[in-house]
């Protein structure tokens, strides 16, 4: 009889553990199709609906550009982004980031950035398919660092270069 009782518990517990990131607060990115109306143009001519922020070892090096949308009531929250100052900077981010080479697999794609909600909270371009994003709020996500693009992360030979030519 008491094998019986434990069956119910293991069966709540393996489900509490398969939900995963829903019990955790993360949350996610999902590539954006290329037949949908957003792209990286549109998000460039439309920059000032957004907060705008870039990630890497330095501009000429971006490894992301996150678009955080002015028009809800959610929020992105970083410490080691940089806030894009105009319109030129950010062509110029797009720029390296759409001209970097595909990588060990990591090519450049735009990603929407969502809550653990579900809901929209913007958009990010880069050659990488992962980034941690963890509530810290109601309404407010907090995105880590990506400190380099896959081409510097993954071959140090190229890091190493650059870091000599200067």
């Amino acid at each position: 009889m008491k094998k019986y009782l434990a069956l119910p518990l293991i069966f709540l517990l393996f489900g509490i553990m398969a939900s995963g990131c829903a019990l955790t607060g993360y949350g996610k990115l999902q590539v954006v199709g290329k037949t949908e109306v957003m792209t990286v143009q549109t998000l460039k001519e439309n920059w000032q609906d957004y907060e705008v922020y870039y990630a890497g070892v330095h501009a000429a090096h971006p490894s992301a550009v996150m678009f955080d949308r002015k028009d809800d009531d959610r929020v992105i929250v970083t410490d080691r982004w940089f806030k894009v100052k105009n319109k030129e900077m950010l062509d110029e981010l797009v720029y390296y980031i759409q001209t970097e080479l595909p990588y060990a697999g990591y090519y450049p794609r735009l990603w929407r950035i969502y809550g653990p909600d579900g809901d929209l909270y913007g958009f990010m371009f880069t050659a990488w398919d992962h980034a941690v994003m963890k509530m810290v709020g109601e309404k407010t996500l907090f995105v880590h660092d990506i400190p380099m693009p896959p081409y510097l992360a993954i071959d140090k030979k190229g890091f190493d270069a650059d870091v000599r030519s200067r």
